[in-house]
Parts: structure tokens; C-alpha cells; sequence
């Protein structure tokens, strides 16, 4: 019996997905916050793959992880500035993918880039503390769920509903 290995990262093709769905992502947020090019400026982050991941960026069972780092302040700057890092777990998106075959790649990844970004604007916005306890974080969660739902649904893009549809449960409020 032959044993294969599960894939760990993307392959070109997918990448190239992942590069379309950053693009469709980053505009649907910016629609949806009415964004500028300098305020984008402002929103320091970026984007990664598993095979650029760093040991602690790497997370069993969740698609996307946001990290937050701190750089040192800009000379005659008065605080540190935070710096976020979008890190996909291609792993364990390919294991979904494998595993629920109706699934497929470009809608799964515009949601979960879209969810990111809009937690990264709203810890930028000051309406989330990334540093928040379990509760506040669980409460967060279904409302950026929520909010990613009413941002993709009007979206004419095959297979965004049935990503839309496997979302639902996570869009309950949580007290």
C-alpha cells in the first residue's frame, strides 16, 4: 500500500488564486469602508503562505491567523507602530478542500482574506482590542462573520454562496 504525503503548500496555480483573491479581497473592504489609497497606507500589514511561515505563525485547524508585531518608531516618532501579518495555512485549507469537496479555492480564500482585513481595520479603528479576553474575542468574531457576509453576498462569483452558506453558523452572535 502506497502512503501519500498531504500537500503543505500551494502550488503555483494556487498561488496565482491566492494573488486574485488579495486583489478582490482588499477591494471589497475598501468599498465596504470607503477607503482611500492613504488610508490603505496606514493599515500596515501583509499577506504570507505557509512555506513563509515562521514556526510560531503556524496554526492547526484555522485557515488564516493574524499576528501582530511591533516596529520601532519612525525617528522624532513619539510610539512603536503595529504591524499585522495575514498568515495562511495552506495545509489545512487543502485539507478542507480535499475533505469537503464542494469547497473550492478562489471563493474559500476571498472570504478569509476579506474576514482578516476587516479585523485588521477594526484593530487599526480602535473597535477591537487585538489583546481582548476569550469572550470579547468570541463576540468579535461572529460580529467580523457577519460583517464579511453582508460584504460578499452581493457578489456575482461561482461557489461564493455555498462558502457563504458553510459560514452561516459563525455568524451567531455569542453573549
Amino acid at each position: 500500500m502506497r502512503v501519500t504525503k498531504e500537500k503543505k503548500y500551494f502550488d503555483s496555480n494556487q498561488l496565482d488564486i491566492v494573488n486574485q483573491a488579495v486583489s478582490i479581497s482588499e477591494d471589497v473592504v475598501n468599498d465596504r469602508f470607503n477607503m482611500t489609497l492613504s488610508t490603505w497606507k496606514k493599515y500596515r500589514y501583509d499577506i504570507r503562505t505557509h512555506k513563509d511561515l515562521r514556526d510560531h505563525e503556524k496554526a492547526p485547524n484555522v485557515f488564516a491567523q493574524i499576528i501582530r508585531y511591533s516596529r520601532p518608531a519612525p525617528p522624532n516618532g513619539l510610539r512603536e507602530r503595529d504591524f499585522y501579518s495575514i498568515c495562511i495555512q495552506d495545509h489545512n485549507i487543502l485539507q478542507a478542500l480535499k475533505r469537503e469537496t464542494e469547497l473550492t479555492l478562489r471563493p474559500l480564500l476571498i472570504y478569509v482574506l476579506s474576514h482578516e482585513l476587516v479585523h485588521i481595520i477594526r484593530f487599526y479603528r480602535f473597535l477591537q482590542n487585538f489583546d481582548a479576553d476569550e469572550k470579547s474575542r468570541t463576540i468579535e468574531e461572529a460580529r467580523v462573520h457577519h460583517i464579511t457576509y453582508e460584504m460578499l453576498k452581493a457578489i456575482k462569483l461561482d461557489d461564493l454562496p455555498i462558502i457563504l452558506n458553510y459560514y452561516s453558523k459563525h455568524r451567531e452572535m455569542v453573549y
